[in-house]
Order: C-alpha cells, then structure tokens, then sequence
C-alpha cells in the first residue's frame, strides 16, 4: 500500500536560520511559529516546527529570511524524541523542507506581485458614484414575456 507525507504550513520564523556545510552540501534549519485559531478570550496556542532546507533552498533561506518574517513551507514531517540539557525527554516536530514562498510585502522581505507569492490588485478607495433609477409602472413594457 502507499503512502504519503506531506505538510503545509504558514508562520514567522522563530529566530534566524542557522546555516552550515553538511558534507559539501548547505542545510539551514530555523524554527517556524504556527498559530492555531482561538476562541475569543481563550490563550493563544502556537506550534513550534524545525524546518530544514537543503542545497540551492538553503541558500535562498540565508539570503532572505530573518527572525520575524512569516513564509509558507512544504515539506515532509517527522518526529523525534530527544533529551535536553536537564535530563528531560523532549519532542520536536521536524519538517524536511521541499518548497518555499515568502510572504509579506517587499520591505518585510516577502516576495509579492509577482515573484513567486501571491498578488492582490490595489484597491481604488475612491467612492463609487451610483446612479439611481426609477422605474414608473406607467411606462409600458416592451419585453414580449
């Protein structure tokens, strides 16, 4: 039987990607904050993922991504199990990066209207004229239904 494994997400990077040489070959890893919807007046949750980026994808990481700054990643996700500095065992969501798109404007590092995010249209906040009109039941109807 086949499977399948893949996970999507959209946050803000948790701190400024770590990038290093791995066997001639760049990875950087960053941590990714994931907000999960609350009701009005409950605590915030937020999901905490290492992502990791291999090659040409990790380049681009170190070039354009800082703390702060929300993207959208595919990737494969796995899980481990370590234990920390205290003793205590520790569980970390892991996602081996595959795609990536930036997101925010320009000035927030995004990359927008055109260069691989999405684009929305500028609005005109300029007020539409209406035009009103009135039908009187005295006009005939030239429709033949």
């Amino acid at each position: 039987m086949a499977s399948y494994n893949k996970i999507i997400l959209i946050g803000h990077l948790g701190d400024d990607p770590a990038v290093r040489d791995y066997e001639g070959r760049k990875v950087a890893n960053f941590s990714l904050a994931v907000n999960a919807y609350t009701r009005p007046g409950e605590e915030p949750k937020t999901d905490w993922f290492r992502i990791s980026f291999w090659g040409n994808n990790a380049e681009v990481v170190e070039k354009y991504l800082k703390k702060g700054k929300q993207v959208y990643v595919e990737g494969r996700l796995s899980t481990r199990t370590y234990t920390d500095n205290t003793g205590q065992t520790r569980f970390s969501l892991d996602v081996q990066g595959q795609n990536m798109t930036m997101l925010g404007s320009r000035e927030e590092g995004g990359m927008n209207q055109g260069q691989g995010g999405s684009y929305a249209p500028p609005q005109n906040n300029a007020k539409r004229e209406t035009t009103e009109t009135s039908f009187s039941a005295d006009e005939p109807d030239d429709l033949p239904f």
